[in-house]
């Protein structure tokens, strides 16, 4: 048998950005404009040019030249002409690949090549800025003047896996800028809103393939976490600098990078399984806040990509909001900022209690007085008078409804594109008794901004089922359920799943669920409503006059008529089902 031979050739890596997220938003496209650029950028120049791809990985390519300075200058044409064109991928973002040039010792096996050389280029891509290139020293000095190219001196960067350090360049169509070194101070966050960084994944399975799918995690990551605008998340490119870097301290990091959260995981392979772990840290004490695992089968990997991408984000957003109530709680009253009394509003929003709610609508009404224009602050105090007037905990509806219609339109004009913010605005329309289509509407945009927000998943089932449509309200609390299975707010999602089951006939379930949300939460006491409601049309009045009783010691001068107008934002029918079931329980 033949032995393999080797030889010295100069080794191009290529990679396309986000390519998991543009698949993500339309595989047929993105698939189509991959192919394109390949066959009209690629295919049609390499071979002219003294290069020949020798392997393809659906984003990306290997290829060898037969010179140096060929496979420096065809990089930098097919960079010049991607980035003149300005091509657009799916949802709007530009196309840019990624490419790494070493030269390589490689062993050659027939059309394809091994060796350690082979994962130098991709470690070394990875470093490329988007649209840009990245060669090592060794073939900066061996072009030495030959090719008019700005490379900037990145310094010495440890690549994962490689023992040694390796002193890269890059280079950029539009120019590239030397980095601050990683001990000088970052540029401050851009608001005293908390700050996250999802760090390189370890890849525990000694493999270069599973390194570019443990990248791809991180990239997917990075990007849905982008789209929660609760928190500032650091760009991938910032976060990649600590790729191989070993031993370093996640308080480092977190004044490295000014950032209060860090994402760290890793990629393990065994046989046919795949393992993917994550966990969120704080970085001012190193205390683990959150953490999960994975595991999927090796022909599924984009699929768990997704999963762990969605399990991360739908994880973090509440975490790091408990987290942030508990640095609120420590701060000096004196030193509150409006952010830090909106953190400190939501337990009291969570609580569901009259006096938690008039508690909120305190914190929420002095984050206001410091910063009017705040969407969310606005948003929340809304609905926190909505929840006055739905949950009979005030008999001023007029005044509630006055109050909360002035703070919609301060929200309205300032939630922009925060998810969270949407779905207050939403939530607070939905109990005003306003226009419950366009506040499911809200929701819906909510979502778009933020498919893993579990809030406006639980609000999107409200709404439908305050619009007649109880099945499809029923599948957004299940899958609001299945996104924050630990959410503070989660017996809220378990009444509405009663009510969608009332609504659909099914009232023996709407019971078992209402006590389950009341199980949940101790002292709850105005779910005995609709205990008394559900136990009337299942016909047992004798429970249904209890859970009455139960409900009018706290609410005594409750009348059958206040509850139709605090409840008025249900569909008719359903309106009238209700409330004639608290006429049956005794409520006059």
């Amino acid at each position: 048998m033949a032995q393999p031979d080797r030889r010295l050739v100069p080794i191009v890596s290529l990679d396309v950005v986000g390519y998991s997220r543009l698949i993500e938003r339309n595989e047929r496209q993105t698939l189509r404009l991959v192919q394109r650029v390949y066959d009209r950028l690629i295919a049609g120049t390499i071979g002219s040019a003294g290069g020949k791809v020798f392997k393809t990985m659906g984003d990306g390519l290997l290829a060898e030249f037969n010179s140096v300075v060929a496979a420096v200058q065809w990089t930098s044409q097919l960079q010049r002409k991607i980035h003149e064109r300005k091509i657009h991928a799916p949802g709007g973002e530009l196309f840019q690949v990624r490419a790494g040039i070493v030269l390589a010792d490689v062993l050659v096996a027939g059309n394809d090549l091994y060796g350690s050389g082979i994962n130098l280029a991709v470690r070394v891509q990875s470093h490329s800025p988007p649209g840009g290139m990245c060669i090592t020293k060794w073939m900066y000095q061996y072009l030495d003047g030959t090719i008019d190219l700005p490379f900037v001196d990145m310094g010495p960067t440890e690549l994962k896996n490689i023992t040694k350090t390796v002193r890269i360049y890059t280079w950029h169509p539009a120019g590239v800028t030397r980095p601050l070194p990683i001990d000088a101070p970052p540029p401050p966050p851009p608001s005293n809103r908390p700050s996250v960084v999802v760090l390189p994944f370890d890849n525990l399975s000694g493999e270069a393939d599973q390194s570019y799918f443990a990248d791809a995690v991180v990239e997917e990551i990075t990007a849905t976490l982008s789209r929660v605008k609760d928190f500032f998340v650091i760009a991938r490119n910032s976060a990649f600098t600590y790729k191989g870097r070993a031993g370093i301290d996640i308080r480092q990091i977190g004044r490295d990078l000014g950032v209060r959260y860090v994402v760290e995981g890793s990629v393990r392979r065994v046989g046919e399984r795949v393992r993917i772990t994550a966990q969120l840290v704080e970085t001012e004490t190193g205390s683990h806040i959150w953490s999960n695992k994975i595991d999927g089968a090796v022909a599924d990997l984009f699929d768990l990509q997704d999963r762990m991408a969605a399990e991360v984000a739908s994880a973090i957003q509440p975490s790091i909001r408990r987290a942030e109530v508990e640095r609120a709680r420590k701060k000096r009253p004196e030193t509150l900022a409006s952010y830090d009394l909106v953190m400190r509003a939501f337990p009291h929003l969570w609580a569901h209690s009259p006096d938690d709610n008039r508690e909120a609508i305190a914190f929420l009404t002095r984050a206001l007085q410091l910063e009017p224009q705040y969407g969310l602050a606005a948003a929340l105090a809304a609905w926190a008078h909505g929840q006055q007037i739905a949950y009979n905990w005030t008999a001023d509806f007029a005044g509630e409804r006055s109050t909360a219609s002035q703070l919609v339109e301060t929200a309205t004009m300032n939630v922009a594109d925060d998810p969270t913010a949407l779905t207050a605005l939403a939530s607070a329309m939905m109990m005003l008794g306003g226009n419950v289509a366009q506040a499911a509407a809200f929701a819906d945009r909510a979502l778009h901004l933020d498919p893993n927000h579990a809030w406006a998943w639980m609000r999107r089932g409200w709404g439908h089922v305050y619009l007649g449509n109880p099945d499809e309200g029923l599948a957004a609390f299940e899958r609001s359920a299945r996104l924050s299975p630990m959410d503070p707010f989660g017996f809220n999602v378990h009444l509405g799943m009663g009510l969608a089951n009332f609504a659909s006939g099914r009232p023996q379930r709407a019971i078992e669920w209402a006590q389950r949300a009341m199980a949940e939460r101790p002292g709850l006491t105005w779910p005995n409503r609709d205990l008394a409601v559900y136990f009337a049309h299942q016909g047992d009045l004798a429970s249904a006059s209890d859970a009455l009783g139960r409900f009018q010691r706290h609410h005594p001068h409750v009348t059958l008529a206040g509850v139709g107008d605090g409840l008025r934002f249900m569909y008719p029918s359903l309106l009238a089902r209700y409330l004639q079931g608290l006429q049956l329980a005794g409520l006059r």
